[in-house]
């Protein structure tokens, strides 16, 4: 992987996006690129508090798991506002993964004696009020989570 990232931003009627690598760095110009658009957007704390959890979490964990080489794969992130919600579309080449099957952690059970995972995509969860996943084209994913702005 690069240690410099790509990053490519696009704009669109309603909203605007960013294309960047697999790798930390890129993440870190992925969040820069949405700080960027809430700014503009003016959405408000509490759902930038929340966007950022999703997308973070998100990017993260396509970063980690997603990929079986360690080539530099693009990552694409469309931002849109409605009056009422957020909408960030993630796309990637990566092994599918349908994070809707992902059961929900046991929240009862001693933080140390949990298993690692699964708690980040229940807070996505817990963030967002619709999550659509879907594979298109030749093996990429497309997951859509749309957050509330109130």
């Amino acid at each position: 992987m690069s240690k410099d990232p790509t990053v490519i931003t696009h704009a669109k009627a309603n909203g605007s996006g960013v294309t960047f690598p697999n790798s930390l760095a890129g993440l870190k110009t992925g969040l820069d690129a949405l700080k960027n658009w809430l700014t503009a957007a003016n959405v408000g704390q509490q759902a930038e508090d929340r966007v950022f959890l999703v997308f973070e979490e998100i990017v993260t964990n396509i970063i980690r798991y997603a990929f079986d080489d360690a080539k530099e794969h693009p990552i694409t992130v469309s931002f849109a506002r409605s009056d009422s919600e957020l909408t960030l579309i993630f796309e990637d080449d990566g092994r599918a993964f349908d994070p809707r099957k992902v059961p929900a952690p046991n929240l009862h059970r001693p933080l140390a004696a949990a298993p690692i995972g699964g708690r980040g995509i229940y807070l996505v969860r817990k963030s967002s009020k619709r999550i659509d996943y879907e594979r298109i084209g030749k093996g990429r994913n497309r997951l859509t989570v749309v957050v509330a702005l109130a």
